[in-house]
């Protein structure tokens, strides 16, 4: 007879027959998730950091370009039409040079210069015009309300400039005369000069480390300029030699003032080389002496919820490394977890007195 078998009843299993996971093998599996979820986040959170760190870069790096452009396009325009002193508000002379101070710097320079606010319109006729010989008074097409007042003063191509001493609809009363043979033809551009003073607030403003143009800030995480300038004093069309420099050559030590490094070429010239730590006379005067001017723009990181803390004392607790920068005679010292940039560009003044 064959054994009898185990009866179950129908549907049952026998659960002793099975088997699952063990204590151990449970435990090693939430520990490998764990791993894998820590590496995971880990990544994530590496990735987060660096598009932060990126996007602050690329912010900054566009400040400090942004900047460098207004300063250029202005300072390059400065003394054009030849202005004269005192006619602008704000400027004594065509070029407003301030050293933050004689010898070292420990914070920002200022300039402030006379240079081409806009264009107001374009000679509707010429002026003068025939069969008169002279003309005080031109007729603007374009000319928009408040786009110039009484005591405004306006420049036709750099070569003739004057005030405005009345205005009747589209025809402005000139403080000079245009008479032949001076004459300019219909279509001449009208520009309307200005002052233009530059500034950076430093730590202790809120906000701080901005630029300002006539004080209102036009770009944030500015932390400083640095100018310099070379001169033709003498009138004689080249740049002059400053003391410190090499003679009858145009070098980088030529832009005063130039006690601090600089490099020229492969050559690097360390801080004191130069010896000229004041600025000229012939700088602050109308015309200015002043023939190229070299800005240098500081720039730091600073994300927007930080902008309008007091001294802005926020810092990248992910960045580690230093950010020491020199510009010109400023020493701008090391500090972990603030993220800087510099740019430095040479302007040449496109003064139509000094062609």
């Amino acid at each position: 007879m064959r054994p009898a078998r185990e009866a179950f009843p129908m549907g049952a299993r026998n659960h002793a027959s099975e088997q699952g996971f063990t204590l151990i093998e449970l435990m090693i599996t939430v520990v490998i998730f764990s791993v894998i979820s820590l590496a995971a986040f880990s990544v994530l959170s590496t990735s987060q950091q660096t598009a932060v760190m990126n996007d602050q870069t690329v912010q900054l790096q566009r400040n400090v370009r942004l900047a460098m452009d207004l300063l250029a396009r202005d300072i390059r325009m400065t003394g054009y039409g030849n202005p004269a002193a005192g006619s602008l508000a704000g400027c004594a002379n065509q070029l407003n040079a301030t050293d933050q101070a004689v010898g070292a710097d420990t914070g920002p320079d200022s300039i402030s210069v006379m240079t081409v606010d806009q264009q107001i319109g374009t000679l509707a006729a010429q002026a003068p015009l025939p069969p008169a010989t002279s003309t005080t008074t031109i007729n603007v097409s374009g000319l928009s309300a408040g786009s110039v007042n009484v005591n405004d003063v306006i420049t036709l191509e750099g070569a003739f400039t004057a005030t405005v001493n009345a205005i009747a609809g589209s025809v402005l009363t000139l403080s000079q005369t245009i008479q032949n043979p001076v004459a300019f033809p219909a279509s001449t551009p009208v520009l309307r000069l200005t002052c233009v003073t530059y500034t950076v607030t430093g730590s202790g403003v809120t906000p701080p480390f901005q630029l300002l143009r006539n004080g209102a800030a036009i770009v944030d995480g500015i932390e400083s300029i640095q100018l310099a300038y070379a001169l033709d004093a003498n009138g004689d069309g080249q740049i002059d030699d400053q003391a410190g420099g090499v003679a009858n050559t145009v070098d980088c030590l030529d832009f005063v003032p130039n006690n601090g490094p600089c490099i020229n070429g492969a050559t690097s010239y360390p801080a004191g080389t130069g010896t000229v730590t004041t600025l000229p006379v012939s700088v602050n005067s109308t015309p200015t002496s002043v023939r190229q001017v070299r800005i240098t723009v500081v720039g730091r990181a600073i994300p927007p919820a930080a902008v309008n803390v007091a001294n802005n004392t926020w810092k990248d607790p992910t960045f580690t490394g230093g950010s020491a920068i020199t510009a010109e005679d400023q020493v701008i010292a090391s500090s972990p977890g603030i993220r800087r940039r510099a740019l430095t560009r040479i302007v040449t003044l496109r003064d139509a007195s000094q062609s």
